[in-house]
């Protein structure tokens, strides 16, 4: 899927033009979604590639207004004309209607903004040359690349309107290194980017020797005392407990009383020089998109701005039940299931760095890994995982804090951040992201 052509257009548009007139033949308004999209898959390990797919998916997303309802139907295939989508829709909006959840009709897509112009991704021959090389280990390492290469196509068409489309990727690469030492050390990663050989030289680079000696750090005997001054939470972690509460920034989560940010607009909600902006189109955006899955074009949005909540993220049905216009915030499933509001690329910034690990005459604790959630709420935002940290003494010594429990309150943790590390992390569910930096911190507990 290297770009748009003419016989996928032309399929594409004589499938949707076929739905739409089957809809109107029924006296209903149409708009088809359509996606097409190809993955490679590719699991190296220990020098060797053990895993390789090529994997093609798509579905059609079907929404129809009649007679003051709205309906919707999908099907797991591309460029679907089945009159039966059509008739299902119908169904659904007719039970719909009886419970009262029916938004007014948006109105036929302009001419929103296109995707960045980027070569989609793919795992060729040199990729994966590249993939196993760095897979090699050796020494005591066991290191397993796990990558994803996405090419998507997305096109939508509404009755009365003229289609429109573009071409979006991703590289997702998951790193796996255990080390064995004293004992066994274990640390994990995920990269992303748009570009394969741009994240390769990235993680060779960089993330690779950093990961590999946080790998064997972890894998010493850990320390008999846990004693710090300053605790220091690697972005890695951070992102994870951000994802905990992204629930609380959706107005559809506001509209239902599942919000503990209801009615606190205006207030201060962060500490002084935090932001929280949510922006798909964004440059350093893993999966840069033009408008989401209802053709609302994406942009900047706002949530948090010097520590004052400022906005909340909806889709069209939220944003007509709220009497406002919505953030663009309207992603559907990866089968094309009904719209739900999601952050397309949520990233928190503070405006002061306090560098990474080192403080003289201070003993730090970096908390570089975590475990698993032992409990979390989203509503409350309290949570108890366990992790893994690294103990820098004042000299710049590096020690295995080995296992910890890490607790806290996510939305006190916003209230409490002191400076952050300059390192951008990214967590992803779906075509969700969430990004941040590490940050310092005297919010949270630790034990062992």
């Amino acid at each position: 899927m290297s770009g748009p052509t003419e016989s996928t257009s032309a399929s594409s548009a004589a499938a949707s033009d076929a739905l739409i007139e089957e809809a109107a033949r029924h006296g209903a308004d149409a708009e088809v979604w359509t996606l097409r999209q190809r993955t490679d898959e590719l699991v190296c390990r220990l020098g060797t590639v053990e895993r390789r797919s090529d994997v093609a998916t798509g579905a059609t997303a079907l929404t129809v207004w009649a007679d003051g309802t709205e309906g919707y139907a999908v099907q797991n295939v591309p460029d679907s004309r089945d009159p039966a989508l059509v008739t299902a829709a119908l169904a659904v909006g007719r039970a719909l209607a009886a419970t009262g959840s029916v938004p007014p009709p948006p109105p036929a897509p302009g001419a929103p903004r296109k995707a960045p112009d980027t070569p989609p991704p793919r795992l060729d021959a040199e990729a994966t040359e590249r993939l196993r090389a760095l897979s090699a280990g050796g020494d005591g390492l066991d290191v397993e690349l796990r990558t994803r290469a996405d090419r998507s196509r997305i096109r939508l068409h509404r009755a009365g309107a003229r289609p429109l489309g573009y071409d979006t990727g991703v590289v997702q690469l998951h790193t796996r290194i255990t080390a064995r030492g004293d004992g066994i050390g274990y640390i994990g990663h995920q990269s992303y980017g748009r570009s394969v050989p741009a994240l390769l030289d990235r993680v060779e680079t960089t993330e690779l020797p950093e990961l590999i000696g946080l790998a064997r750090l972890l894998a010493a005997k850990p320390v008999s005392r846990l004693a710090y001054d300053d605790l220091l939470v690697d972005g890695r972690v951070l992102v994870k407990l951000l994802s905990l509460i992204v629930p609380a920034f959706l107005l559809d989560s506001v509209l239902e009383g599942r919000s503990p940010l209801a009615d606190r607009t205006g207030e201060v909600v962060a500490s002084p020089g935090v932001t929280l902006v949510d922006d798909p189109t964004a440059p350093d955006s893993p999966l840069p998109v033009p408008w989401d899955g209802e053709g609302t074009p994406c942009g900047p949005t706002a949530l948090i701005e010097d520590g004052v909540l400022s906005g909340f993220l909806s889709a069209r049905r939220t944003a007509a039940e709220a009497g406002t216009t919505g953030s663009g915030s309207g992603q559907r499933g990866p089968g094309g299931e009904m719209v739900t509001v999601q952050p397309g690329y949520l990233l928190l910034r503070h405006t002061t760095c306090l560098g990474t690990e080192f403080r003289p005459g201070r003993t730090v604790l970096h908390v570089v890994q975590a475990n698993g959630a032992h409990t979390s709420n989203p509503i409350t935002g309290e949570f108890s995982i366990g992790a893994n940290a690294v103990v820098v003494g004042p000299d710049g010594t590096r020690d295995n804090a080995g296992n910890i429990t890490l607790a806290g309150n996510v939305f006190e943790l916003l209230r409490n951040i002191d400076g952050h590390d300059g390192r951008i992390r990214v967590n992803r569910s779906h075509d969700s992201f969430v990004a941040g930096p590490g940050v310092w911190t005297a919010s949270l507990t630790t034990g062992r």
